[in-house]
């Protein structure tokens, strides 16, 4: 708590700077935010929402499902005929 006082005081007796920031460093620094900020609701999009849209579509079921069952068994190959090899 002692050194955060001392460090309080040393600020507040310092010199001001006289520096010139411009306007470039004003649209960095809203860019910047900007990129946070998109970045964190993405990120919550892929937490949350994918999961979710998952789930709704694995609720759904299938107009037809013989069409998708057959389409299904043609593309597996056979395991029951031809020699076996060992």
């Amino acid at each position: 708590m002692r050194s955060l006082s001392v460090l309080a005081l040393a600020l507040a007796l310092s010199p001001m700077a006289a520096a010139y920031t411009g306007p470039g460093l004003g649209l960095g620094v809203v860019g910047t935010v900007i990129g946070v900020v998109f970045s964190l609701l993405l990120a919550l999009l892929a937490v949350f929402w994918y999961p979710l849209k998952r789930a709704l579509k694995l609720g759904k079921k299938p107009a037809d499902t013989t069409d998708s069952e057959a389409a299904e068994e043609n593309s597996q190959p056979s395991t029951e005929s031809g020699p076996e090899r060992g």
